[in-house]
């Protein structure tokens, strides 16, 4: 007898190594999954631009790195700082001037890692949007400016085919090594309405499936599905009802390791696991002994990550 449906992926060993140079951008479940890997000591970048939620947004800074560019009629200063609506809010300085310095060097950053990158993590979280009115520009943040300069809307999909379609194209151009490997947040938008929610999670499924579909670099791994419907129940998810448990994200984690990481792999981030922890209890007395314990386990790592 069975009480849940379980979600099987299909392996695809040293698809992910500790080898591989790694970008992670999108939604808060990309930082979720991008800082175990960098916990982990694997080479990834995770969320340079910060959090960023709609395809359209992700898209335009991903062309935006590439051609070296950002829209300058989206600056906005408040409380002291300076901000710019095409990023999350960490993106900020104390003037204009600076927070421009800021955003070339972050597209500079970013422009080499997707020249020379092996794996694209990207991770969709909602199909809707806000329209900064006074400019007709979709934004992936409001920095609290006042309402009634937005409009919002539902992200068409034959329109984010179009632009998918094009900036794929583009990146597999610069760097033909690129795979991309993309998933939808199973964080649940339901501000926007539970019916709405859904059917942005739908407009994002119809987008990931075009674009597997048409790229054979083009991966997706089923984060959604791990959490809405294998394990499937509000005591995976946090006091919000939104956003899931740390176990939840944990198991899901696991699956993502299962599928992508070679046995070699998986040895070494059993290592880095052991060394995290030794790292994190040091009872009295024991400290030096922990310390030699850590240099071995190290050794042993860098050794298996290097063959």
């Amino acid at each position: 007898m069975k009480f849940r449906t379980e979600v099987n992926t299909v392996p695809k060993p040293d698809f992910i190594s500790y080898k591989s140079d790694m970008l992670a951008i999108g939604s808060c479940f990309a930082d979720e999954i991008g800082m175990r890997l960098q916990a982990l000591k694997f080479p990834i970048d995770v969320n340079p631009f910060g959090v960023i939620f709609n395809p359209v947004s992700l898209a335009e800074l991903l062309t935006n790195a590439l051609e070296s560019r950002f829209d300058e009629t989206l600056f906005v200063s408040r409380d002291g700082h300076w901000f710019h609506h095409g990023y999350h809010s960490k993106v900020n300085a104390p003037t204009m001037e600076a927070l421009s310095q800021k955003i070339t060097g972050l597209n500079a950053n970013v422009h080499k890692s997707l020249n020379e990158t092996n794996v694209l993590l990207l991770t969709f979280g909602s199909a809707w949007v806000y329209k900064h009115n006074p400019t007709n520009s979709i934004v992936s943040n409001c920095h609290k400016v006042s309402q009634d300069q937005f409009s919002k809307k539902l992200l068409d999909f034959e329109v984010l085919k179009g632009v998918y379609f094009h900036l794929f194209e583009t990146l597999f151009k610069h760097n033909p090594k690129l795979n991309i490997l993309l998933t939808i947040s199973p964080v649940r938008h339901i501000k926007d309405g539970v019916y709405e929610n859904n059917v942005s999670k739908s407009v994002l499924h119809l987008l990931t499936h075009f674009l597997v579909s048409h790229f054979k670099q083009v991966h997706y791994f089923p984060s959604y599905e791990l959490i809405v419907d294998d394990l499937r129940d509000y005591r995976f998810y946090k006091e919000d009802l939104i956003h899931p448990t740390n176990q939840a994200v944990e198991y899901v984690f696991e699956k993502f390791s299962a599928t992508y990481f070679s046995d070699k792999t998986k040895e070494a981030v059993r290592l880095q696991q052991a060394i995290l922890k030794l790292k994190a209890h040091k009872p009295l007395g024991l400290i030096d002994s922990n310390e030699e314990k850590i240099r071995v386990l190290e050794n042993q790592f860098e050794l298996l990550k290097q063959n």
